[in-house]
Order: C-alpha cells, then structure tokens, then sequence
C-alpha cells in the first residue's frame, strides 16, 4: 500500500484519521475523523479508541472480520443494521491534525481477532505496516515518544 494513495484517500472507505490531541504517560486522547460522519468521535483512553474503531469497522462491513469476538455473557454482541453512508468529504476529513500527532489508519484485514493494515504517521511522513491492534498502538506510542 503507497503513502501516496492513502494520502490521497482514494478508493480506500474505511480510511481513519486518528488526531491524537493528549498523550501523558502512554495514555492517550483525541478525536477520530472518517467520511461517514461529519463530527468527530472523541476518544480519552486507548480501550475507547479500540472500541470505536471496533464499532466502526463492524458499522460498514469493511473489512469483514473473520470472527466472531467472544465476551464474558457468553452471548453473540447483537450487530445493529445501519445505514453508513459517506456524508463528509475525503480530503476535508484528511485535513484535520492532532495536537500532538496525527495519523492515518487503513485496516485491511481483520483475521486472528485482531487487525491488520498500515499506519502513516502525516508530520513525518513515515508509513508502517501493522499486523495487530496492539502493533498498531505501540506504534503510535513510539512515535509519539519521538
């Protein structure tokens, strides 16, 4: 995957920029911008960050997840159908920064109970590839360690 088409935003729907406005030992807080809304998400710990992007991922069926997560109920989580339709412009959603940093998210996959893309970090420019949600946030904490 080219920095250059997910700095573009092209053809890429579950595209996340992650705007990461706090960051006190390890711990951090911002808001999370996509083009199915037109407000931010905002988020205050790292667990609200995960569920969201859960929750946002499962809302448009992309990328499909390979299974099912399990929970302490013993009871399917029920899925609410929803209309997710695009209704913010791509570039203008890509055009809002972090306090501290901003990144861009793209998920792939999301085999293993866990996901799997690319991380581009947008001040330095830098672009890695993750093979886990927890790669992904130490990823974001080291650059922020920077």
């Amino acid at each position: 995957m080219g920095g250059v088409r997910i700095q573009s935003g092209a053809s890429i729907p579950n595209l996340i920029n992650l705007c990461v406005d706090r960051s006190v030992e390890g711990e951090i807080s911002g808001r999370i911008y996509h083009c199915y809304t037109e407000e931010p998400w905002r988020f205050e710990n790292v667990v609200q960050l995960l569920r969201y992007l859960e929750r946002f991922y499962d809302g448009i069926r992309f990328p499909e997840a390979s299974v099912i997560l399990r929970n302490f109920a013993g009871k399917e989580r029920q899925k609410k159908p929803a209309e997710w339709k695009a209704v913010a412009d791509k570039k203008e959603m890509m055009e809002h920064r972090g306090q501290c940093a901003t990144f861009y998210v793209y998920v792939q996959y999301r085999q293993n109970a866990s996901w799997q893309g690319t991380l581009v970090w947008k001040e330095k420019e830098r672009e890695v590839e993750f093979r886990s949600a927890l790669e992904m946030i130490m990823l974001v904490d080291n650059a922020l360690g920077e």
